[in-house]
């Protein structure tokens, strides 16, 4: 990595990494996203070698736009990775608090609910 040009591939390989991962989180597919995990920690490592040396950095053409790309990529991605992470934790507790006794959109002569005990069980078939 002793040339500008092969600074110039690691940084495009990262920002390539993040557009893709970039993409599938906004497209939801967070379990695509999550699989580049091991090219992007390849890709981090390579570039964390690179800013040992800045000068082949500051040698590339518009390197101060590619470098503000892939942070805002970087912090993008860490925002949508927390959201992911919140709409599982969400629908966790959802689940895990559903009561025995949900209720349906049935209702009784008095306007009560209709209580439907085995909302998140099987159903029961009766003749």
């Amino acid at each position: 990595m002793s040339t500008p040009e092969a600074a110039g591939n690691i940084l495009d390989h990262l920002q390539s990494v993040l557009e893709a991962e970039h993409q599938a989180l906004l497209a939801g597919q967070a379990g695509t996203a999550a699989s580049l995990l091991e090219q992007k920690m390849k890709a981090m490592s390579a570039f964390d070698t690179l800013l040992q040396q800045p000068e082949l950095i500051r040698a590339l053409p518009d390197y101060s736009a590619r470098m503000e790309r892939i942070i805002s990529l970087a912090s993008e991605n860490a925002g949508h990775f927390n959201a992911v992470r919140n709409g599982v934790n969400s629908a966790i507790s959802r689940l895990g608090s559903s009561a025995g006794n949900s209720y349906v959109g049935a209702y009784q002569a008095n306007g009560a609910q209709t209580a439907f005990t085995k909302a998140v069980g099987g159903y029961e078939k009766k003749a």
